[in-house]
């Protein structure tokens, strides 16, 4: 993300104008010459008493080499234990059997539903049933005749092909009733089913509820809460260096860390939130977490050397990351380098700092404007310090 300066600025160069003021207005003294800073190319030095120094904070980078990335993550149930029912058909909830917690085995009905279509179902069903029993007569009736010599063969076999279409109608309808709940009498009653064991963990419907299939949510839920998936967001510019068996943690409120292992990272870019998912398994036993919950994951990641800082202290010039590094006695330098988001404000710069070296954290702005009046508007850089903000 990048996150404009000019606030900031602004709130420096006040600062800065009231301790020149104070000093231009101190009792039963004259005016007093602020020293002017000397710059060197990309250096720049200010005098020791100089009250620019004042308004300036550096800080120290850390070790970036094995940086804790703090993600975004929410819980969710496991799609390999869990069950979201919907009604295959239009219709309104007639009865509900079982509640929420309640231990749920395969096959057992959750819910009635009573829908006109299923209806017209179960009579195409018992329709195809009457036709079948009328083909398989009518067989028998001719293949008779035709043993007595009375019907033709042509007969036989267009008796024959007529039971194998009512047959195959047949158990296309059987088939479809039994899909939908299977009914022998035509009541218009579809019943919901878990297809699996599990608990109901999540019931959204009540008697004479309106159902249809194209409902954004499920009527029914039913999981497995010993086990959650937990999904974490990861940046796209880290993505790469997320991989399967990394340790995750992650403390859901007070109490102790739980820790996990990520178990996949996906192989596409959501392209709308500039993410990957990454997924760990939950151990849930102790009810510690819900679904639908949203955590911090921490990740330990190797960033094969480099350093932390955070993202204040990178600014954006242009196309150019450079932060302003405090070599003492009021001396600071400017560098180009290459920042990564890390997460929690922070930035990963592989190349260019040392570790233990101190950068501008505010003030950056104002040093750049130091050396832009230096150069003179007539030679300016493009990106100058107007241009300036917090880098990625």
């Amino acid at each position: 993300m990048m996150y404009s300066r000019t606030a900031g600025s602004a709130r420096l160069l006040s600062l800065l104008v009231a301790a020149l003021l104070a000093g231009g207005c101190a009792r039963d003294a004259g005016p007093v010459a602020v020293p002017a800073p000397t710059v060197d190319g990309a250096t720049i030095r200010f005098a020791a008493d100089s009250p620019q120094l004042k308004v300036l904070r550096s800080e120290a980078v850390t070790d970036g080499s094995a940086s804790v990335l703090q993600l975004p993550a929410r819980i969710t149930w496991d799609d390999t234990r869990s069950s979201q029912l919907r009604s295959p058909l239009p219709g309104q909830v007639a009865r509900i059997e079982a509640a929420p917690g309640e231990k749920i085995k395969a096959g057992q009905v959750l819910a009635w539903v009573t829908s006109p279509e299923f209806g017209q179902v179960q009579a195409e069903g018992a329709r195809g049933a009457a036709e079948l029993r009328q083909a398989r007569n009518e067989l028998a009736r001719v293949r008779e005749l035709h043993e007595a010599g009375v019907a033709s063969g042509r007969e036989l076999d267009e008796a024959e092909s007529a039971l194998a279409a009512n047959e195959a109608e047949h158990a296309r309808l059987r088939a479809l009733t039994r899909g939908f709940g299977s009914s022998r009498s035509i009541d218009q009653r579809m019943p919901l089913r878990s297809p699996i064991d599990g608990i109901l963990v999540e019931r959204r419907m009540s008697p004479g509820m309106n159902v249809s299939p194209d409902a954004e949510l499920p009527l029914a839920v039913v999981s497995d809460p010993d086990r959650l998936w937990l999904i974490v967001d990861v940046p796209e510019a880290l993505a790469g260096r997320l991989k399967p068996g990394m340790a995750v943690s992650l403390t859901p409120g007070q109490g102790e860390a739980a820790h996990a292992v990520l178990g996949h990272v996906d192989d596409y870019i959501d392209t709308e939130r500039h993410v990957v998912q990454a997924r760990a398994e939950l151990d849930n036993r102790e009810r510690r977490f819900k679904a639908g919950q949203y955590v911090r994951a921490a990740i330990t990641v190797p960033m094969d050397g480099g350093v932390s800082l955070p993202e204040g202290a990178v600014l954006l010039l242009g196309r150019e990351q450079v932060v302003f590094v405090d070599e003492g006695k009021g001396r600071f330098a400017r560098r180009s380098v290459q920042a990564e988001e890390l997460g929690q404000g922070r930035l990963w710069v592989g190349q260019g700092l040392a570790a233990g070296a101190r950068v501008v954290v505010d003030g950056g702005l104002l040093l750049q404007q130091v050396l832009d009046q230096n150069v003179g508007s007539a030679d300016a850089p493009a990106g100058g310090a107007a241009a300036a903000k917090a880098a990625p």
